[in-house]
């Protein structure tokens, strides 16, 4: 005799398999530039608020190259501490 179904469809399966395991997921590009976009806006507040802990010189108009700025700065800073 054959198993009762656990799952009403293989949507149904797909997603709960999802849900149980969330946290492999990689991010979405959507929300890793909306993360981005946030954090270049929070560093130019703070920079125009004079409360920035980081260089202000990281800050550029365009988001991506404030990234990059800050990736580098961070990566400097690793290497000073070895």
């Amino acid at each position: 005799m054959p198993r009762e179904k656990a799952y009403a469809s293989n949507a149904a399966r797909q997603a709960a398999y999802r849900a149980r395991h969330r946290e492999r997921e990689l991010p979405t590009q959507n929300l890793l530039a909306a993360l981005a976009r946030t954090l270049h806006g929070t560093m130019e507040r703070t920079v125009a608020q004079g409360v920035s802990p980081l260089p202000p010189e990281l800050l550029d108009r365009r988001t991506d190259r404030t990234l990059q700025n800050l990736i580098r700065y961070l990566r400097a800073r690793l290497k000073e501490d070895e």
